[in-house]
């Protein structure tokens, strides 16, 4: 099985994929990019590729088997303890690092959310990486190169994870979902904002289908409603469980009518299964919608403080709807 695959990162699986059958792999590994771009699922699919007993990430051979279940001696994941990765996990693995495989070819560290490591961490790190023993590959997830000490990107390779197209997703989906319609592979490629990872979790959903179902006929009563209606509609949203959420599904068809008003261009809307109801809709101006998804991203960075969650609602519906 080839990482791209797997991944839907065409760039990223021919650089490992060339250094790992080349036999010119790097001691540490850079993986940057988007969250849920398959940054994850590539370094596991590495990981079993250099140690695979065929040498091709099987899937089948004991090595590989190990390491989808999480229980390879040679495979570790470094994951942040609390907030952050401390030092004490850091001198751990160095511990670990002076003794050679115990059952494969290499031992690899892989370091989910790597930016979260401490700066006395990044420095114990950068000592490893500096003189490394050549049974060791170390891969580093992050989501922007900039999050990590410069001299901790410079000693690794870096190699980027960008966005799958919504065809590729599609695709991928249909292989992984052949049970669903196209109408609900479509939908889930479009709002996966990239990530196989994702649109797979969204297909498979039917909690997800049905809350763009409600959210959506909630948003057209709310576009239509009166004024002395609002604060109904702000009460249905604060016995919201999932507010978050939900608020995302809203600005997600604000956005798609902005987008469809102003390109016109079908391909970029993200709830394309809901594009015939978007057409017919009149929200106003392109500087209404604008207005009503900058108080919906306002409202989302406000829930991080105490408030009266009901009141902030109502008040945010008042600005939405531009009354005065």
């Amino acid at each position: 099985m080839k990482l791209k695959e797997i991944s839907g990162q065409k760039k990223a699986s021919e650089l490992l994929e060339k250094a790992i059958h080349g036999n010119r792999i790097n001691h540490a590994y850079l993986f940057y990019g988007p969250k849920e771009s398959g940054k994850f699922t590539f370094s596991l699919m590495a990981a079993k590729m250099l140690n695979c007993l065929k040498g091709n990430a099987c899937g089948t051979c004991i090595s590989c088997r190990k390491v989808d279940r999480g229980i390879h001696p040679d495979v570790s994941v470094v994951s942040p303890e609390g907030k952050n990765i401390k030092i004490e996990q850091i001198r751990q693995l160095k511990n670990l690092s002076s003794f050679k495989p115990n059952e494969g070819r290499k031992k690899v560290y892989i370091f989910q959310e790597a930016h979260k490591m401490s700066l006395p961490a990044a420095n114990s790190l950068l000592a490893v990486l500096e003189e490394p023993p050549d049974y060791i590959v170390f891969i580093l997830l992050v989501p922007e190169l900039f999050l990590l000490p410069d001299t901790v990107v410079s000693r690794c390779q870096c190699i980027p994870f960008g966005r799958v197209s919504r065809k590729e997703i599609y695709n991928v989906l249909k292989v992984q979902k052949p049970h669903l319609s196209q109408e609900k592979l479509q939908a889930a490629a479009h709002a996966a904002e990239g990530s196989i990872l994702r649109a797979i979790k969204l297909a498979g959903s039917e909690d997800w289908n049905q809350w763009r179902h409600s959210s959506f006929q909630w948003w057209k009563g709310f576009l239509h409603c009166k004024s002395r209606e609002l604060f109904s509609y702000g009460e249905q949203l604060a016995q919201e469980e999932n507010l978050i959420e939900f608020l995302d599904f809203i600005e997600s068809y604000y956005r798609d009518c902005l987008v469809y008003g102003s390109t016109g261009e079908e391909d970029l809307i993200i709830n394309i299964d809901y594009l015939e109801e978007i057409k017919k809709i009149e929200v106003g101006s392109s500087r209404l919608l604008i207005k009503a998804i900058e108080e919906l991203e306002s409202f989302k960075r406000k829930l991080s403080v105490p408030l009266n969650k009901k009141n902030a609602l109502e008040a945010m519906l008042v600005k939405m709807k531009g009354v005065k």
